[in-house]
């Protein structure tokens, strides 16, 4: 693996820091090198429910990373069973060669590919499959679509489905399969209390509600090998009245155990009601937020492997659960999106370097919008190459000057660095709005994206003068090539009369000046975004009620699903007022009116101390303007206001063009 960096080389012998994560593990026949686990994802980089060489890449480049075992993506075991384009078939032959293409070079990096195997049964997160069908009659609650109850016949179909794949896939090279048993999919379904209403041999005790799964289990055994990996995936908790709690994901545990028919267990939190929240638990939630359950589960699996995982990020983090007995296996998705070379990284005891990730849950957001997987800093997920990447060097090194230290100018300016350029960094604040956000309530690990990008930065040379923005005269005598990365304004709400009042923009919010228990402010937000909801945090710490407003009928739908009930749960519990489909007319006398844009009424809301207004933002133009002759490109809010992702992609994207 080649380390980015000048400075890495420093660091060259293995350094025993973590010696649990990094020792093996025997998982039925399987003898893993290490114990992480990459958990399945859907990544969207298949087509047409087939398998593309981005499907492939994304699993291949993490092994070549370093990780230990890989859970695909699901993989559909019947017609019923397919959800969206992006989901690959496993009950045809249409995938089969790719399948054993996949297996083969995974196996080849010295990793173990493991594949889940999936049925939504009644959940429907894209839209109803061609026809839902479910263990009882409830609406699935995310989409509230009611199934078909299924019959004992089409029970055992599905199980011979199951079997039938799993076997294909041992025949491929596969070393075993995952059934995804959690989030509320056909085997939760089964499992679960809440969602378990039959009566007959399927439902009722827990021996009944693990028999689907158990069936399956055992039948894969018998048609690929007591070696072949067998795992689940289940709740620790589904966090509804009624359905799974830890004490009964316990009692399940302990019987699945009985079976014999499991060779490891992984634990997931929530399903499709509002308890989808921690499904993936966000930037709000502690690390490792639900490793006390998974410790109880592994006493619960006495002895058979369980899988820790949930907001786990650091090499430490992941070497203490495992000290702490939370785990044998130590599952990360997000961070392994972020870097597939973090075990590596971690092994050669340069974790610094490893990419962080957020926990904002941005990849989450773009799989459920039906884009393809990627994150905040490696636009380089689904590619060829992605492990172990470094920037190209130049054969015409020139002089660089950066205007704009935010997250866009940062990583322009350091992959311009890495790859040759003298670079010179100008900016009035490291981190730009990005070190504004990170200050905001449940938004500080926005600030690792800053740090790690200032310390590629640093590694590769870059000359930082902060604290000002450069004068044309300065940068023009200075660089061969300007990126300018000047970020952009929020405009004055166009709906909004001039006014003598107190009005800011949510970037000029300064909570110093506001400090005191106020009465009232107005928070109008055209944003969307989750830094807008952080700030409505802030407020309400310090003023008795927060208003929000949005034209639209809705807000935060610039949030991640999954976030976003978060976003409301903290609205509402701290008492703020929601106001959809309302814009602010006027500010007089301490009195705001408003209006409702579909209809034109008009209201008034009395004793406003403050309005602000989170609106769509004015490229910073003057330089770009001054210096049209220069060999000038301009990336991230300056080029076009955008979410933070597309902003440090155009910054990375010029970092490579100069």
């Amino acid at each position: 693996m080649v380390l980015p960096g000048k400075r890495m080389h420093e660091v060259s012998k293995r350094v025993e820091q973590y010696p649990n994560l990094f020792s093996e593990i025997k998982i039925a026949g399987s003898r893993l090198r290490n114990r992480i686990a990459l958990p399945a994802t859907v990544t969207n980089l298949a087509r047409q429910n087939r398998i593309t060489e981005g499907y492939k890449n994304f699993l291949i480049e993490r092994a070549k990373g370093g990780v230990g075992m890989l859970i695909s993506e699901v993989i559909a075991v019947d017609p019923n069973a397919i959800a969206q384009p992006a989901i690959v078939t496993g009950f045809d032959d249409a995938n089969d060669a790719d399948f054993a293409d996949l297996a083969s070079r995974v196996n080849r990096e010295g990793a173990a590919l493991v594949g889940q195997l999936w049925h939504p049964g009644k959940q429907q997160l894209w839209g109803a499959t061609s026809s839902p069908m479910g263990v009882s009659n409830q609406p699935d609650a995310y989409s509230w679509t009611v199934p078909r109850v299924m019959t004992n016949g089409e029970i055992e179909g599905v199980v011979s489905a199951y079997i039938n794949v799993a076997a294909k896939l041992s025949s491929l090279g596969y070393n075993g399969v995952e059934l995804h048993g959690a989030h509320g999919y056909l085997i939760n379904q089964f499992l679960s209390p809440w969602s378990n209403l039959r009566e007959d041999l399927w439902g009722g005790s827990v021996e009944n509600r693990i028999r689907f799964a158990v069936q399956i289990a055992h039948g894969i055994k018998t048609e690929a090998g007591k070696d072949f990996i067998v795992g689940l995936k289940m709740p620790g908790t589904e966090e509804v009245e009624g359905g799974i709690d830890p004490d009964e994901a316990e009692r399940l545990t302990k019987a699945l155990t009985a079976t014999g028919a499991f060779d490891y267990f992984a634990y997931g939190q929530g399903n499709f009601s509002l308890s989808l929240e921690s499904h993936v638990p966000d930037i709000n939630y502690k690390p490792g937020h639900f490793l006390e359950i998974h410790k109880k589960m592994k006493k619960a699996a006495a002895g058979v492997p369980v899988m820790a995982l949930g907001r786990i990020s650091t090499p430490e983090e992941a070497e203490s659960a495992l000290t702490a007995g939370q785990g044998d296996l130590i599952g990360m998705t997000r961070a392994l999106i972020a870097d597939p070379d973090w075990p590596k990284k971690a092994e050669a005891g340069v974790s610094r370097y490893i990419r962080p990730t957020t926990f904002d849950n941005v990849a989450w957001g773009l799989v459920h919008q039906g884009k393809p997987l990627s994150d905040h800093l490696n636009p380089l997920v689904g590619l060829a190459g992605e492990s172990g990447w470094t920037p190209p060097q130049t054969k015409t090194p020139k002089t660089i000057a950066v205007v704009g230290a935010g997250p866009a100018g940062l990583q322009a300016a350091w992959i311009a660095a890495a790859r040759g350029h003298d670079v010179t960094l100008f900016g009035r604040r490291l981190g730009g709005a990005l070190d504004l956000e990170k200050q905001l309530p449940g938004r500080s690990d926005m600030g690792r994206i800053i740090a790690w990008q200032k310390l590629m930065a640093e590694d590769a040379g870059v000359k930082f003068r902060l604290g000002r923005l450069a004068s044309e005269d300065e940068v023009r005598d200075s660089a061969d090539t300007i990126i300018l990365a000047t970020g952009a304004d929020q405009r004055w709400p166009e709906s909004v009369a001039p006014t003598n009042e107190p009005v800011l923009s949510a970037r000029e919010f300064d909570i110093a000046k506001w400090t005191g228990r106020k009465h009232r402010v107005i928070l109008f937000d055209q944003d969307q975004t989750a830094a807008v909801y952080g700030l409505a945090d802030l407020l309400a710490s310090q003023f008795k009620e927060v208003v929000l407003m949005t034209p639209r009928p809705q807000f935060a739908e610039g949030v991640n699903y999954c976030s976003s009930i978060g976003v409301f749960r903290r609205l509402y519990s701290a008492g703020s007022m929601l106001l959809p489909a309302a814009i602010p007319v006027a500010f007089k006398n301490g009195n705001v009116s408003w209006s409702n844009p579909y209809i034109g009424s008009l209201q008034m809301i009395e004793d406003v101390d403050l309005l602000i207004y989170a609106t769509p933002r004015s490229p910073r133009l003057s330089l770009s303007y001054a210096m049209q002759d220069l060999d000038l490109i301009r990336v991230g809010d300056c080029q076009s206001p955008r979410p933070l992702i597309g902003a440090i992609h155009s910054g990375h994207a010029a970092g490579l063009q100069v």
